[in-house]
């Protein structure tokens, strides 16, 4: 959700097979591909908010 809200649509290519963190992020950028912006920070401040309790 912070990438979506900050940089919009994912960019650039799928890091490689053996980063197993960067491509876990990757995909879950991917997920939120076509999400406003706005959309995307306001669901990120409800989590963090969420987490805060």
């Amino acid at each position: 959700l912070f990438k979506q809200g900050s940089e919009g649509d994912v960019s650039g290519d799928k890091p490689g097979f053996f980063d197993f963190v960067g491509v876990a992020k990757y995909e879950a950028w991917e997920k939120l591909k076509g999400m406003d912006a706005e959309e995307a920070k306001r669901q990120y401040i409800e989590l963090v908010e969420s987490l805060r309790g």
